[in-house]
């Protein structure tokens, strides 16, 4: 059941009474997504703009570094878990779950083994040895992340959204408290790295005691293992190229510039990932598991549904991803001093991404919701070509900025690839899309002209 249903029934409301519409209308799913993510990108400018005080730019440089190296590792080993029990007609089966689970957790063993075995050439590789007890301590959050209970993902599959986002914000809150207190206490990059796991082992703990049916046990089904395989097999290779698309840019950087200067992009890059915690939990835990009913059931004209689901918080998203490209001075200036006055520049060049995040990522699960499982790998093989061509020619004509514009852009074929993909299916509203689009001009507008306004009053 549903988490507004249980909300309307919880208190002993009458279904049409005054509390039980104002409780269905906080708890629908799509407002439960984009207060989760007000409150987590809220929760990380403050914990952000708190650890500039007391951590000195290279441990974000370090902490970016070490997170970019727990991705690769994550990616290239990703089996598309989540898609895969949300669209699996035996996604509810305990057998099945106990087969996922296992696999979940033989994958993060292995994973965490192979961190710590490579820790040391991984580290030489970016010209950082000091690097090596920090990937070894990170590996072991593998095997604590492994251990959660699949709730984390059957919530998304039985439309739990609200309290698996509470659960999400619970441990953010942890590793910020926890991440604040040892700043203050040990001043360098390890308050941020030991807080991590404090963080996973909470929400370890919560997947269990926060769900009904939570315990799992070891199995390794023959029957489900092909099915995951067949799945995977897409998953994987979309994987592998999504990782060297969202990484070359980290990787390369990493190398070439100096742990303070890379501290101040990957603080850009955690401002312009600010928009996409909505576009992201919003597509995969609303819209996919919506477009999957769809599907399922055989309902008919999906273009409207696709577009009157997703219709008012796109719009709404665009404005505020605009408005985040035009107001990045002011933003940056009122968070942090003036050591961090470049990141404005990487930080309007990054958001461009999260300004398509949205109209590209819900075409990607409508299309696989449809069973062109294909689609996330052929996409990535578009921004694959796009980077090949874009960011040497952009690096070599404009440094390191040009390269950081190529990854800016980089969604935007993507983007244009599934909508001719939405076309070809009778899917596409190009009018629609454009409005989206429209929208995040208006924003950028809004956001300039109170730069514009407001900057030389901090000054």
């Amino acid at each position: 059941m549903q988490e507004n249903m249980q909300a309307v029934h919880h208190g002993g409301f009458v279904r049409n009474s005054p509390f039980a519409r104002i409780i269905a209308l906080v708890t629908r799913d799509t407002n439960v997504v984009l207060v989760s993510a007000i409150l987590n990108n809220l929760l990380r400018a403050v914990s952000s703009v708190l650890l500039t005080r007391l951590l000195m730019p290279e441990a974000f440089g370090i902490a970016g570094i070490i997170g970019s190296i727990s991705f690769t590792a994550a990616m290239l080993s990703d089996l598309g878990f989540q898609a895969f029990v949300v669209r699996h007609e035996d996604g509810d089966v305990p057998r099945f779950l106990d087969t996922v689970w296992t696999v979940s957790l033989i994958r993060a063993t292995i994973l965490s083994g192979l961190l710590v075995a490579l820790s040391v050439p991984i580290a030489a590789l970016f010209a950082k040895p000091d690097l090596v007890p920090m990937i070894e301590w990170s590996a072991l959050l593998f095997i604590v992340e492994g251990l959660a209970s699949l709730t984390l993902l059957t919530a998304v599959r039985q439309r739990m959204i609200l309290r698996l986002s509470a659960l999400e914000l619970a441990s953010m809150l942890v590793q910020i408290i926890a991440s604040l207190l040892l700043a203050w206490w040990l001043r360098n990059v390890w308050a941020v790295l030991i807080a991590l796991f404090f963080s996973s082992a909470a929400k370890v703990v919560l997947s269990y005691a926060a769900f009904p049916n939570s315990r799992r046990r070891f199995a390794l089904d023959p029957a489900y293992l092909r099915d995951l395989w067949g799945f995977a097999r897409y998953v994987t290779g979309s994987s592998m190229i999504t990782l060297l698309l969202m990484q070359c840019d980290k990787l390369v950087l990493a190398r070439l510039m100096s742990l303070q200067d890379f501290g101040l992009y990957i603080l850009a890059g955690n401002l312009a990932a600010a928009p996409m915690a909505f576009a992201t939990a919003y597509t995969s835990r609303v819209l996919y598991p919506y477009y999957s009913q769809l599907w399922r059931d055989g309902t008919g004209d999906l273009r409207a549904l696709f577009y009157a689901k997703k219709w008012l918080p796109s719009l709404l998203y665009s404005f505020a991803a605009g408005g985040l490209i035009g107001s990045a001075p002011l933003v940056i200036d009122i968070l942090y001093d003036d050591r961090y006055a470049v990141t404005a520049t990487y930080l309007q060049l990054l958001a461009i991404t999260p300004l398509v995040a949205l109209s590209s990522y819900s075409a990607n699960e409508a299309l696989v919701a449809a069973g062109r499982i294909s689609t996330t790998f052929r996409a990535n093989i578009v921004k694959l070509v796009w980077l090949a061509v874009a960011v040497p020619s952009a690096y070599f004509a404009e440094g390191a900025v040009g390269l950081v514009a190529a990854v800016g852009l980089m969604e935007v074929p993507s983007m244009l690839f599934k909508w001719v993909q939405l076309y070809h299916m009778g899917m596409l509203d190009l009018r629609r899309e454009m409005l989206f689009l429209g929208a995040g001009l208006g924003g950028f507008g809004v956001g300039a002209a109170g730069t514009m306004l407001l900057a030389p009053l901090l000054r």
